[in-house]
């Protein structure tokens, strides 16, 4: 259930980056910063997902394949989640983010 009331027109504007930070000590995400925050990390495995086809690396695909549909269904149960879920799986999904992000700056070793 989403808090009208964690949400703030007083709230500084998200910066231009990939997606929303998310401060697990902010307090309670809300639902839509948390989808947001799961649609970032899946539009990052799509973005792969194209890589890898255009390579063939078909071991890839298949691995990128699982790891997005399991965001998917992750994005799908935050309908039904409580605050405390949605909080948890916004700061799974911010780690996650931030984690894919500097692997993609790092050359494959």
């Amino acid at each position: 259930m989403h808090d009208p009331a964690s949400s703030s027109p007083d709230m500084p504007p998200r910066s231009q980056s990939s997606g929303p930070a998310w401060d697990p000590d902010g307090g309670d995400a809300g639902y839509e910063m948390a989808h947001e925050i799961v649609g970032n990390v899946i539009a990052w495995y799509s973005r792969q997902l194209l890589l890898a086809r255009r390579s063939g690396d078909e071991q890839r695909l298949e691995e990128l394949k699982a790891r997005r549909q399991e965001c998917v269904e992750d994005q799908n149960r935050l309908r039904e989640a409580g605050p405390e879920e949605i909080a948890r799986i916004a700061g799974v999904y911010a780690a996650r983010l931030k984690e894919l992000e500097a692997s993609e700056a790092q050359p494959e070793s």
